[in-house]
């Protein structure tokens, strides 16, 4: 190899060299990383309708003359409701609940209506529940009340002639109601 050649390597690696150190130089730097934690609880749900029994103990015997009808028993011109305590008592959110007719009542009377009011004028369906607001935490200081009419008469045969069916077959009547709860969006 030629002195010229020679020479030219060793200048390209001093070169090399020093370009490697100014690099390294330029990137040098110190570097620290630091972690935080932090912690979140979750608000707990736990809405429930309190009725200890699991059902609904609905008032058959408040509307009737025992000279006129047998206990425990309604017919046209009957009337009464259904308590049911919502509780939101364990829950740390407020919610929006509703209580509506299940579609599983069996052998309800043709002309015996749900209403929200104990003056009978709100009718109660699925589709115009019954609803209400709890703070977090609270329990309702009140029952929610269902309230149930079945009308004496409205005046024409085919109301009369469905009482009629209605009192022959002499079927018990189970009334469900869908309770539910719903988590209020909070405000911020």
């Amino acid at each position: 190899m030629s002195k010229k050649k020679k020479t030219m390597l060793v200048a390209a690696i001093v070169l090399g060299i020093a370009v490697l150190g100014l690099a390294a130089g330029v990137y040098a730097k110190y570097i620290s990383s630091v972690q935080k934690t932090g912690t979140a609880q979750v608000a707990k749900w736990a809405f429930t309708e309190k009725n200890t029994s699991g059902s609904v103990e609905c008032k058959l015997d408040e509307t009737y003359d025992p000279n006129t009808l047998s206990a425990g028993k309604i017919a046209p011109g009957t009337s009464g409701y259904c308590p049911i305590v919502v509780s939101n008592e364990a829950t740390e959110v407020g919610i929006t609940y509703t209580i509506k007719p299940s579609t599983e009542i069996t052998n309800q009377p043709t002309n015996l209506k749900f209403y929200k009011d104990a003056n009978h004028t709100e009718e109660l369906t699925s589709a115009s529940a019954l609803s209400g607001t709890l703070k977090p935490g609270k329990v309702t200081n009140d029952e929610a009340y269902v309230y149930w009419a079945w009308a004496y008469q409205d005046g024409t045969e085919e109301y009369d002639s469905a009482d009629t069916t209605n009192g022959v077959s002499a079927a018990t009547m189970t009334m469900k109601f869908d309770v539910t709860g719903t988590q209020l969006e909070p405000t911020i």
